[in-house]
C-alpha cells in the first residue's frame, strides 16, 4: 500500500518517447500544485507474446496496465491512463479517470487484428471523465467514436522546448557551422532522421531519397535510433543498397539526440504512419526545417510543416518526390532558415511548458479532483 496521491498515472512506458511524455505530464501536474505518482507497467513472462501480433500486444499491455491500476485503489483521487490501450481492460475505478492518447484504435488498428480494440474503445473512451488527446486529429477521432455522448476533451500535447533561430544556422551542404559534440565530429550533418523502427519510419524510402538528393562533397545524413549493423541488415533484406554519406548514430540519450537535430541542416521524415510525430515536432521546436512526406495518422507536425514551407512536404511517398522536397530544404539560405525557425517558434508557443502548466491547472485538475474531493 503506497502513500495517498492526487493523480495516479498508469504508464505503459514501452518506448523512450512514451516514458518522456509520462514524466513530463507528471511534472506538469506537480507544477500545478497536485501530487502525481507514475505507476509503471510490468509485463513479466507474458511480454514475449508482444512480438507475435498487434492483438496480443494490446491484450498483454492492457492486462499489465490493469494490474498497475489496481495499485491505485483506495489511495488515488483520480487515475490517468497513458494510452487507450492501457485503459482497455481497466477495473472500475470508483474515482474520476482521464485517458491520454496520440491516436485511437479506429485510426491505428485497421483490419481484423484491431477489431476487438476498436469495439472496446468506444465504451472505454465514453466512460472516461476526461479525454486528453495529443493532437486535433486524435481529438476529432475520439469525438466521432463516442458520439453522441462525448466526454469533455482537453487537447494536451507533450511539452516542447521551443528554441529561437540559432545565431549561425548550419550550412545546407556538408560542412559549416559549429561542431557537434553529440556526434563526435567537426561539422553538423546536412540532414538528420530517426529510424528506431525502420519499417514504420520508412528507412528504405529515406535512403533512396537521400541517394538522389545528396549534395556533392562529404554531406552526411545522421540517422538516430538504429545502429550501423542493424540498419544495413534491414536495408539488405529490403533490397536497398546503403547510399553514401549515411552516419548511423544508434540510440542516443535525449539531450545528445536533440543536439544532433538542432545542428542539422534539415530533419527528414519518411514515416509510413505517425500517431503524433514527436521527432518531427522536436525538430520544429529546435528551428530545424522539416522535410517530410504527407504521412497519415494523427500527425500534429504535418499541418505545421505545410504552413511553414509547403515545398518541403512531399505529396507522394516516392523517392523522387521526397528527394525533390529534400533538395529544396537543403537549398535554404541562412536568412530563410532563421525566418523558418522564428515562425516555427511562434506556432509552437501553445506547446511550451508554461502554456501547458496553465492548462493543467485551469482545465484538467479541476475536472479530475473537484469531483473526487
Amino acid at each position: 500500500m503506497g502513500h495517498p496521491t492526487d493523480i495516479a498515472l498508469v504508464s505503459l512506458g514501452t518506448t523512450m518517447g512514451l516514458r518522456e511524455s509520462d514524466a513530463a505530464f507528471a511534472r506538469l501536474v506537480r507544477a500545478a500544485g497536485a501530487s502525481c505518482e507514475i505507476l509503471p507497467v510490468s509485463f513479466g513472462a507474458a511480454g514475449q507474446l508482444r512480438r507475435r501480433s498487434m492483438l496480443l500486444i494490446d491484450v498483454v499491455e492492457a492486462l499489465a496496465a490493469r494490474r498497475a491500476a489496481a495499485r491505485a485503489t483506495g489511495r488515488a483521487r483520480a487515475i490517468v491512463y497513458s494510452s487507450v490501450t492501457a485503459a482497455l481492460l481497466a477495473p472500475a475505478p470508483g474515482v474520476p479517470t482521464a485517458i491520454r492518447f496520440d491516436g485511437i484504435a479506429a485510426q491505428n488498428r485497421p483490419g481484423r487484428g484491431g477489431a476487438w480494440q476498436r469495439r472496446r474503445e468506444r465504451s472505454v473512451l465514453g466512460a472516461a471523465t476526461l479525454l486528453l488527446p495529443l493532437s486535433e486529429p486524435a481529438a476529432a477521432a475520439a469525438a466521432a467514436a463516442t458520439a453522441p455522448a462525448v466526454p469533455p476533451i482537453v487537447l494536451f500535447p507533450p511539452p516542447l522546448d521551443v528554441r529561437r533561430a540559432p545565431a549561425r544556422p548550419p550550412s545546407a551542404g556538408a560542412a559549416g557551422g559549429a561542431a557537434s559534440s553529440a556526434r563526435g565530429t567537426a561539422s553538423p550533418p546536412a540532414a538528420a532522421a530517426y529510424a528506431a523502427n525502420p519499417d514504420k519510419r520508412g528507412l528504405d524510402l529515406l535512403c533512396e531519397a537521400w541517394r538522389a538528393a545528396r549534395p556533392t562533397g562529404d554531406a552526411t545524413l545522421a540517422i538516430g535510433g538504429i545502429d550501423r549493423d542493424a540498419g544495413r541488415r534491414w536495408l539488405a533484406r529490403h533490397g536497398v543498397d546503403e547510399p553514401p554519406g549515411i552516419e548511423w548514430l544508434g540510440r542516443l540519450d535525449r539531450e545528445r539526440w536533440l543536439a544532433v537535430v538542432a545542428s542539422a541542416g534539415v530533419f527528414v521524415s519518411a514515416a509510413r504512419f505517425e500517431d503524433w510525430g514527436l521527432a518531427q515536432m522536436e525538430a520544429l521546436a529546435a528551428g530545424t526545417p522539416l522535410v517530410t512526406t504527407a504521412t497519415p495518422g494523427a500527425n500534429a507536425a504535418l499541418p505545421l510543416a505545410h504552413e511553414l514551407a509547403p515545398e518541403l512536404v512531399a505529396t507522394e511517398r516516392t523517392p523522387p518526390t521526397l528527394a525533390t522536397a529534400l533538395r529544396a530544404g537543403l537549398a535554404l539560405d541562412p536568412a530563410q532558415r532563421a525566418a523558418y525557425a522564428a515562425r516555427a517558434a511562434a506556432m509552437l508557443e501553445p506547446y511550451g511548458e508554461e502554456a501547458l502548466r496553465r492548462r493543467m491547472a485551469e482545465e484538467i485538475l479541476p475536472r479530475l479532483l473537484s469531483s473526487s474531493a
